[in-house]
């Protein structure tokens, strides 16, 4: 029989040895040391004693202590090294006693149900020194377990759990695997520390994945599009929860942006952030390469303790003049309706145009013309970005080109075709006439659309081949490197390179309204220049001049087919027609002329139109009384009727205007409808929405074809 004493200390010795094998393990993360007293009660042990008829266990209750060094991996799965002895009484016999002394390998798995709950299971076996009374002499054998434990973690590095197990000690020496030495149950509390947590700083790791300058033109985007990408890397020595990441850059973003939130961060485990930023239009004062400094945070917690940890993030931005045509719908952003230095230069021609428009011709048109040829005047010139040329950065669309805004390219009076482009669509979008640009390889176009449709156009132009059709819509296109040459050559280039381009791909406007769906239309504060603005008479004069030379282009060639039809000086109609022809061209002259042959031949309809003649000229008196000869004629000529009623209205008779206009619209709905401003009895907003009359009633003209 073995002492206890002597027992005793070998299990000193044996605990000693075990601490100096794994204390240098600590140095290993994430590695913890256990410590487990345990109760150990034999179950199933039977002896030859019997008592009251039922045979004793063999063992009587003992004890028994385990170390265990553990590996978490993913932070739920442990393998573990483990070693340990224990002690248990043979039953009724003093002073004798079964000794082991185990060491073995096993595996754990761990969930953490609550913040601070802790709940393991798992078993492992191994080898075991068996000291057994029955034997001659100690021998080797076996051993394996499970296990559950239920814990608390003070820390993440400091764990009290209670722990049951079940056990087998198998064979001894010359006897292995003939039957259990030993099986039973296991009770005890354990003390789990660690190591890897010792010494730890904040225990969180950042490394920059990826980056890029940003441009000061989409500084907004960077709310939804990341700026840069981080990876946060759990190096705590237990899981991160409520993990939340956020940037700001101090003066140039006006709040802390929210980047990510993660309710939980395996210890270990990492995950990509998207760094997003509220930046301000601060960062459009950078006009070169800038650096600013950012700053990450991270606020998290362990168990209930919250940390925060911050870095440092550098972000380049480029020169707010930056941009690549990548996407050509960047051009939005560099066409601003409100942009002051071009409302003082737009509004003054578009004035000087409203002066001196032709009613009968389309407005759109006439404005588009006038900003031109205003332009023009204000000194602005064709010349080729001498560091990259528009051509040269479109056939690289990744790299970053330096693109005027209008207020440069006037302050300049010259600029790339992409300049000019831009100057002369927020021009055009300054005083509401849409625009766009085609981003061509060879240079950018602009383009605005006639205020007529489609339709009206194919018939009423006589080269429909020099518009864009798109949407319904008939859109003059303009090469901007042309603007010296005046407005028509323009035109007529802009039309030929559009019809140059191949089918496959095929150029494309970009409308500027849906290009500000993408970028928004940037006005810089800080600009301080004021446009000199072009005399008004030389403004008048290129006008005129534009506008005549357009008229002869587009009305000679019909006058001519018009005469050369007539023969021994023409019928009435056919001098009512060309009388029309002049006079939707403003060349009033010829018209009246015209009609009043029309009227000299009988052919009634004519008098409808010398009226209107009359009151383009805004002689209203002479224009109603031409109205009232031709209703003596035909009482029902509604393009006399509604040429009266407006007439009379402009001669505020307006109770006159308001009875015609009823019986213009008992005899023709859709026509009344143009002209919905005469009634008193349709609402304002009705009215304004209906009639473009109502805003510009100088036009618009029904003229009489005799049909």
């Amino acid at each position: 029989m073995k002492k206890v004493g002597f027992q005793r200390s070998r299990l000193v010795g044996l605990l000693a040895a075990t601490v100096a094998l794994v204390a240098p393990l600590g140095a290993l993360p994430p590695l913890g040391l256990r410590v487990s007293p345990e109760l150990r009660i034999p179950l199933g042990n039977p002896s030859s004693v019997v008592k009251d008829g039922k045979v004793l266990d063999l063992y009587s209750p003992g004890f028994g202590l385990e170390l265990t060094a553990d590996l978490r991996l993913f932070d739920f799965l442990s393998p573990y090294l483990e070693t340990g002895i224990s002690s248990l009484p043979l039953n009724g016999v003093a002073g004798s006693a079964l000794f082991t002394a185990q060491g073995g390998a096993g595996l754990s798995l761990q969930a953490y149900p609550l913040t601070r709950l802790m709940i393991r299971g798992g078993g492992g076996g191994g080898l075991s020194w068996i000291d057994s009374p029955s034997a001659d002499k100690p021998g080797l054998g076996y051993y394996w377990k499970v296990q559950g434990e239920l814990g608390w973690r003070f820390s993440p590095g400091l764990v009290l759990l209670g722990s049951t197990s079940y056990s087998q000690v198998l064979g001894s020496a010359g006897d292995i695997f003939a039957h259990p030495i030993y099986k039973g149950l296991s009770a005890g509390l354990l003390l789990s520390l660690g190591l890897d947590s010792l010494g730890r700083g904040s225990g969180i790791g950042i490394r920059t994945l990826a980056e890029g300058p940003i441009f000061p033109i989409a500084y907004y985007k960077s709310e939804k599009t990341p700026l840069a990408t981080l990876v946060l890397k759990n190096g705590e020595s237990a899981e991160i929860r409520d993990v939340k990441v956020s940037f700001s850059a101090g003066a140039y973003t006006s709040r802390a942006a929210s980047c990510a939130i993660f309710p939980l961060v395996r210890q270990g485990g990492e995950v990509e952030v998207p760094i997003y930023a509220a930046f301000n239009d601060r960062v459009l004062g950078f006009t070169e390469l800038t650096k600013i400094q950012g700053e990450v945070r991270i606020e998290y917690a362990v168990l209930d303790a919250k940390r925060t940890r911050t870095m440092a993030l550098p972000i380049v931005f480029n020169n707010r003049n930056a941009a690549t045509w990548a996407d050509p719908d960047v051009v939005g952003a560099f066409v601003s309706p409100q942009d002051p230095v071009m409302l003082e230069l737009s509004k003054y021609l578009a004035g000087l145009v409203r002066l001196r428009a032709r009613p009968e011709i389309d407005k759109n048109l006439q404005y588009g013309m006038g900003l031109f040829e205003g332009l023009r005047l204000f000194g602005l010139s064709y010349a080729a970005d001498p560091n990259l040329p528009y051509a040269s950065a479109r056939a690289a669309p990744g790299k970053a080109a330096y693109i005027q805004y209008p207020y440069q390219t006037l302050s300049y009076k010259s600029g790339d075709s992409d300049a000019l482009a831009l100057v002369i669509a927020e021009a055009l979008e300054s005083v509401a006439v849409p625009a766009a640009v085609a981003a061509l390889p060879e240079e950018v176009l602009v383009a605005f659309p006639l205020d007529m449709n489609e339709a009206q156009a194919r018939t009423s132009f006589a080269q429909p081949a020099n518009f864009i059709f798109e949407g319904g819509r008939a859109w003059v296109p303009l090469r901007p490197s042309m603007i010296r040459d005046g407005f028509l050559r323009a035109w007529i280039a802009g039309a030929e390179l559009w019809r140059s381009q191949p089918a496959s791909p095929a150029p494309v406007l970009i409308h500027i309204e849906e290009a500000w769906k993408s970028y928004t239309p940037i006005s810089l504060a800080d600009v301080d220049f004021k446009p000199q603005k072009p005399a008004e008479e030389a403004v008048y004069l290129a006008f005129e001049n534009a506008l005549g030379r357009f008229v002869a282009t587009e009305v000679e060639p019909k006058a001519q087919r018009i005469l050369s039809s007539m023969s021994n000086g023409g019928t009435g109609r056919q001098r009512n027609s060309l009388g029309i022809l002049y006079a939707q061209y403003g060349i009033y002259d010829k018209a009246r002329s015209e009609f009043e042959k029309a009227v000299a031949l009988a052919f009634a309809p004519a008098v409808a139109n010398l009226a209107n003649v009359a009151f383009l000229l805004k002689d209203y008196e002479t224009a109603a009384t031409w109205f009232e000869k031709s209703l003596a004629q035909n009482p029902d000529n509604k393009a006399a009727l509604i040429g009266l009623a407006r007439s009379r209205y402009e001669l505020d008779d307006y109770v006159s205007a308001d009875a015609l206009f009823a019986k213009v619209r008992a005899l023709d709905a859709s026509l009344a409808d143009r002209y919905s401003y005469l009634s008193s009895k349709v609402d304002v907003g009705s009215a304004l929405r209906a009639s473009a009359a109502a805003a510009d009633r100088g036009g618009g003209m029904t003229w009489d074809l005799g049909e």
